[in-house]
C-alpha cells in the first residue's frame, strides 16, 4: 500500500518535471553563443556625477568610439579601412543634458566629458592589466542640451582620405523672452595637445599634482586652489572625487584638460529662428532640423568645410535650404516625428531623407515611415514616397494603453548609421528598418541605376511578452553586423549578406573603394526605392547569428550601484528584475571594434596569449583564418559606471543553458505547475 502511494507520488513529480523539460527543449534557442573574453572589475569604475548637480530633466548620452583608425592605403590591402588603432585606445564620451551651475543667469548647462582607456590589455600578459579611464577633456556648454547626434559615416573625400567623425550637440540659450538654439560640433579626429598646456602646468607648479593625487579635499585653501587651476589655467581637478562636480558647476568654469593636455576641437553654429527644435541630425557637412509650428517640414544648413571634411566655424558661409511646405504644423502632443539624412545617391546634387511620422486619429495611432528626396534635375522640387504604414488601437486619448505601452509609442527609435547604411529600431512596432544607399549596373550594360534599398526585419528573441526590451543598438563600419542589448543585459548579434548574385554592386563605401569608382552621373534623376512585399525576405534582411546572456540569473547587477535620474524604459517582466523594481539596464552603449590581427599579435608578443583571436568561425560564417586575414571583430559594451565587457565574435559555441533560462523566463507558469503538482501529491498522501 505504502509502496504504491510513493510510486504514484513519484509519477506525478516525474510527469511535471518531464513536462517542463519538454517545453524548455522545444523553446530553446538554436543560435550559438558568443564568448565573453573580458569583463572589468570594480577597481576600474568611473565615479558617478552627484545627483545634486543634475536637474530633474537631465538625460545622459553615452558613446564609445575608437581613438583613431589605422590609415588605409589606396590599394585596398591590409589593413583595411575601419580597423582601429589599438594603441590609440578607446574613447568614452559622456554628456549631461542639464547640469546645475552657479553662474548668474545660467542655472543649467550641458556638460561633456571625454575619457580614454588603453586597449593594450587585450594583448594578454604582455599588454599588462586593464587601466582606469583617463579624463582627457571637460567642456561646459553655455546652455542645456536639447538633442545630440553622432555622425560616424566616414565618407571618403576627393583626395581619398576619410571625413572625420563629428558629434553634434544642440543646446539652447534663453535670453529675456526668446530662445536661441546653437549647435556645437566636436571633431573626434582632432584630439591634440592644448597650446597653453605646458605653460599652465609650469604656472601651477606642484599644486596640480598634489590636488590630483588627493582622495579628499577638505581644506578651504585647497578647494580655492583647485577652482583657480580649473578656471584660470584650464587644468582639470581629480575627477574621482566629489569636489570635481563643484568645480565644473562654478561660475567661472568653461573647460579644462586632463593630465595628457589633450583637447577636442569644436565649432559653434547658431540656428536661425527661435521656434523649438524637435528633430536634428548631422551627416557630412549638412545639418537638418525641424521646428514646432514651422511652415516647412524641415530646414537644412550647408556648413562650410575644408577639403578633408573638417567643419569650419565661418557663419557667413552657411547656406540654408528650406524643405517642402506643410499643411499642418508639427505638434508635440499625441504625435511622434523623426527624420535623418541618408547618403544621397546624387552627391552634391541632391538630398535624401528618411522620415518617420506617428499621429493619433480618433482612437487609432498611425505610424508610418517614408522617403523624401530633392535634386536639381527636378528644379529644387521635393518628391515624397510612402513606404510603410502601421496602425495601433489606442482608444480615446491613449486610454487603451498601459504606462509601458505609452512609453513605447512616445519614445524615439534607436538609430545608428555607418557609411552608406542607416538602421532604425522602432519600439512600438518592434521592427528593424535598414536603408542602404547603392549603385549598380546590369551585366553587359553601361547604364547605372541608383537606389535606396529598404528592408524590414522583425528581430527574434528580442521581445519579452508583449514589450520590446532592446535599449542599445550599434552597427559595424561595414554595415554587415548589427548588435542589440536588452534591459536584462542580453546581447544579440545579427548579420546579413551584401552582394546580390545577379547585379554588380558599386558600393564604394562598403567595399572601401576610391571615389573615382563612384558613378556620379546616373541615368535617373531621382533614386529608386527597393522594397519587399509583406512576408518576403532576401539576403539583405537581418538574421540572428549570435546571442549571449549573463551566466547567472540571480539578482546580481553588473554594477555594485547604479544611479540614474532618467528612467525611459519600463522594468522587465522577467523574474530576476521583479526583485529589483528600480534597477536600470546597466549597459549604456555598444560598439563594434575591428582589430588588426598583425597589431594584435605584436602586442601579445612571441608566444603570448591574447584575449582575442580565438579560432572558430566568424559571425558572418567565414572560416576563422579568412576573417583573421582582415581583422578580429569584437563587441564592446559600456556600463554606466565605466566598466567594460568584450565579446569576440569569431569564438562561438552552442549555449549549454536550456532548462534554467526557460524556468526564469516563465516563472509564473512554473509556479502554477509546482502548486498543482504539490496539491496532487498532498492529496495522494492524505487519502493514502
Amino acid at each position: 500500500m505504502r509502496y504504491g502511494l510513493r510510486t504514484r507520488q513519484g509519477v506525478l513529480v516525474a510527469v511535471g518535471a518531464a513536462y517542463v523539460f519538454v517545453l524548455a527543449w522545444f523553446n530553446r534557442q538554436p543560435i550559438p553563443t558568443t564568448a565573453l573574453v573580458h569583463e572589468s572589475d570594480s577597481s576600474v569604475k568611473l565615479r558617478q556625477t552627484q545627483d545634486g548637480h543634475l536637474a530633474s530633466g537631465n538625460r545622459d548620452f553615452n558613446w564609445l568610439e575608437p581613438g583613431r583608425y589605422l590609415p588605409a592605403n589606396t590599394e585596398n590591402t591590409s589593413p583595411p579601412p575601419g580597423v582601429i588603432d589599438i594603441e590609440s585606445g578607446l574613447l568614452h564620451i559622456r554628456l549631461h543634458s542639464e547640469y546645475r551651475t552657479t553662474k548668474p543667469g545660467v542655472p543649467l548647462a550641458g556638460l561633456l566629458k571625454v575619457y580614454r582607456k588603453s586597449l593594450t590589455f587585450i594583448g594578454g600578459a604582455k599588454g599588462g592589466a586593464e587601466r582606469k579611464w583617463e579624463l582627457l577633456f571637460v567642456d561646459r556648454l553655455p546652455g542645456p542640451v536639447k538633442l545630440s547626434h553622432l555622425d560616424r559615416s566616414r565618407l571618403r573625400n576627393a583626395d581619398g582620405s576619410y571625413a572625420p567623425r563629428h558629434l553634434a550637440v544642440l543646446y539652447y540659450v534663453p535670453m529675456n523672452e526668446t530662445m536661441t538654439f546653437r549647435t556645437r560640433m566636436y571633431d573626434l579626429e582632432s584630439l591634440h595637445k592644448s597650446p597653453a598646456f605646458d605653460s599652465a602646468v609650469e604656472a601651477a607648479g606642484s599644486a596640480w599634482d598634489e590636488l590630483r593625487s588627493a582622495e579628499v579635499i577638505k581644506e578651504k585653501a585647497a578647494k580655492l586652489s583647485a577652482v583657480r587651476l580649473a578656471c584660470d589655467l584650464k587644468l582639470c581637478p581629480n575627477d574621482n572625487i566629489g569636489f570635481a562636480d563643484k568645480v565644473y558647476s562654478g561660475a567661472r568654469f568653461d573647460e579644462c584638460v586632463g593630465v595628457s593636455g589633450l583637447q577636442m576641437r569644436y565649432v559653434d553654429v547658431a540656428l536661425p529662428g527661435t521656434l523649438d527644435v524637435v528633430e536634428f541630425s548631422l551627416r557630412g557637412r549638412t545639418l537638418v532640423y525641424s521646428r514646432l509650428n514651422d511652415m516647412v517640414r524641415f530646414r537644412m544648413l550647408a556648413l562650410p568645410a575644408a577639403l578633408n571634411g573638417t567643419l569650419l566655424g565661418d557663419g557667413a558661409s552657411i547656406v540654408q535650404t528650406k524643405g517642402p511646405e506643410v499643411t499642418e504644423y508639427l505638434r508635440d502632443i499625441g504625435r511622434q516625428s523623426f527624420l535623418t539624412q541618408l547618403h544621397s545617391t546624387r552627391p552634391e546634387n541632391g538630398v535624401d531623407l528618411f522620415l518617420v511620422d506617428g499621429d493619433t486619429v480618433g482612437d487609432t495611432f498611425f505610424f508610418s515611415f517614408s522617403f523624401m528626396q530633392n535634386t536639381t534635375a527636378l528644379g529644387e522640387k521635393w518628391s515624397h514616397d510612402d513606404i510603410k504604414r502601421y496602425r495601433l488601437p489606442v482608444h480615446q486619448q491613449f486610454s487603451g494603453l498601459s504606462r509601458d505601452e505609452l512609453r513605447l509609442v512616445n519614445d524615439p527609435p534607436l538609430v545608428d548609421n555607418a557609411g552608406l547604411t542607416s538602421v532604425f529600431y522602432f519600439k512600438a512596432t518592434d521592427i528593424i528598418v535598414t536603408v542602404d544607399t547603392e549603385w549598380f549596373r546590369d551585366h553587359d550594360s553601361s547604364n547605372v541605376t541608383q537606389l535606396q534599398r529598404v528592408r524590414e526585419s522583425r528581430p527574434p528573441y528580442i521581445s519579452t511578452l508583449n514589450s520590446p526590451v532592446a535599449v542599445n543598438m550599434t552597427l559595424d563600419d561595414s554595415g554587415a553586423l548589427l548588435a542589440m542589448s536588452t534591459v536584462d543585459d542580453e546581447l544579440f548579434v545579427f548579420s546579413r549578406a551584401h552582394a546580390s548574385a545577379i547585379r554588380h554592386i558599386l558600393d564604394y563605401r562598403r567595399y572601401f573603394r576610391l571615389p573615382s569608382l563612384l558613378p556620379w552621373a546616373a541615368s535617373e534623376p531621382v533614386s529608386s526605392i527597393d522594397t519587399l512585399e509583406d512576408g518576403e525576405t532576401d539576403v539583405f534582411n537581418w538574421q540572428l547569428a549570435l546571442t549571449w546572456q549573463p551566466s547567472t540569473l540571480m539578482v546580481v547587477s553588473w554594477e555594485d550601484s547604479f544611479i540614474s535620474p532618467d528612467n525611459p524604459f519600463p522594468t522587465t517582466q522577467r523574474f530576476i528584475a521583479r526583485a529589483q523594481q528600480q534597477q536600470q539596464p546597466t549597459t549604456t552603449c555598444l560598439r563594434f571594434l575591428h582589430l588588426d590581427s598583425a597589431q594584435l599579435a605584436q602586442i601579445s608578443g612571441d608566444g603570448g596569449h591574447a584575449l582575442l583571436g580565438a579560432k572558430g568561425r566568424s559571425a558572418s560564417g567565414r572560416p576563422a583564418d579568412a576573417a583573421a586575414a582582415d581583422s578580429t571583430v569584437c563587441v564592446v559594451a559600456l556600463s554606466a559606471a565605466g566598466r567594460v565587457r568584450i565579446w569576440e565574435l569569431d569564438s562561438r559555441r552552442q549555449s549549454p543553458h536550456i532548462l534554467w533560462p526557460f524556468i526564469t523566463e516563465h516563472w509564473g507558469l512554473m509556479f502554477m505547475l509546482a502548486v498543482a503538482v504539490s496539491c496532487c501529491v498532498y492529496n495522494e498522501r492524505r487519502w493514502g
